[in-house]
């Protein structure tokens, strides 16, 4: 998941960065206040950072979004600050944004009527995905320079998440990515004001907005156990997508932190992360972690991005 301190694969504890629109990106440092207020607290920017900066850097806005590494949190909605037994992150997703976090996996499914973010059993976790949608949305509102990725798990149709984005007033930041077109740099997503990714896990897709994942992307295996089973093979999608998400997690039998504290640091993260790229021959763009505030995540993609 510093001074920098997860999306589809989708998102307000109070905002630290000014509230004034040339002020540059939130908080990146990934320090918690045991006191920490839960509810957003920042106020809409009246105009572009001015020098512009994306994600935090004048140095990524004239770089392709294919050209950039994102610090990913695997299953975001699931955290220790909300009560989801068991979390995949301390933080809730707030505090992610806060902290630098730029892309987000996140599980969608209905019950009892509700559309919910849900790790697989909605009653030991759950979040309306609405509420997390208006996250999204505030703090895209509040902070004009940055651009966010959701790659969705959904366990629902296409017209409920669409609904669901609308509902939450989401639609005019969501980018279209036609399939085999090359990709806008980060300047003109920001310029444009549509600066939010969605990609689904699901080939089910229609609308403009609405990514199959595994078109664009491929990913290495997350089935792992101990940090010998991290490989940087292709699991799914096609390795000569322009896309590379990097699954650098543990779940024996679950995440628990004690895991994440293994393979979360360096020198091992950033040899494992170089490995990967060295192997593929390409950047990769997700580096996906549980526990993101455990360890170098943050050091790690600035490096893959040369800062």
């Amino acid at each position: 998941m510093r001074r920098l301190s997860l999306a589809i694969s989708v998102l307000v504890v109070a905002c630290a960065g000014p509230e004034t629109p040339d002020a540059g990106p939130p908080r990146r440092d990934a320090g918690h206040d045991a006191g920490h207020d839960a509810g957003p607290m920042c106020a809409p920017a009246s105009g572009l950072p001015d020098p512009l900066t994306c994600n935090g850097h004048a140095e990524l806005c004239d770089r392709a979004y294919d050209e950039v590494a994102y610090p990913t949190t695997h299953n975001a909605m699931s955290t220790e600050e909300e009560g989801w037994i068991p979390p995949n992150q301390g933080p809730r997703l707030w505090r992610q944004l806060e902290d630098g976090v730029r892309a987000f996996m996140l599980d969608t499914y209905e019950q009892d009527g509700q559309t919910l973010l849900c790790h697989r059993v909605c009653g030991i976790g759950s979040r309306p995905l609405h509420d997390a949608l208006l996250d999204l949305r505030t703090f895209m509102e509040c902070f004009p320079g940055e651009v966010l990725t959701l790659i969705l798990e959904a366990h629902i149709d296409e017209a409920t998440t669409a609904a669901a984005f609308e509902e939450a007033g989401l639609l005019p930041f969501l980018h279209e990515q036609p399939l085999g077109t090359p990709w806008p740099t980060l300047r003109e997503m920001i310029v444009s004001g549509r600066r939010m990714v969605v990609f689904t896990e699901s080939s089910e897709v229609t609308l403009p907005w609405h990514h199959f994942a595994y078109a664009y992307a491929w990913d290495t295996p997350f089935s792992n156990q101990t940090p010998d089973d991290l490989r940087c093979a292709p699991g799914r999608g096609s390795a000569t997508s322009s896309l590379f998400i990097l699954n650098h997690f543990l779940t024996a039998p679950v995440a628990m932190r004690s895991l994440a504290e293994m393979i979360n640091h360096d020198p091992f993260f950033t040899e494992q992360v170089h490995r990967c790229q060295r192997e593929a021959g390409q950047l990769p763009n997700f580096i996906t972690v549980d526990f993101y505030e455990v360890g170098d995540l943050f050091g790690v993609v600035d490096g893959l991005n040369g800062l």
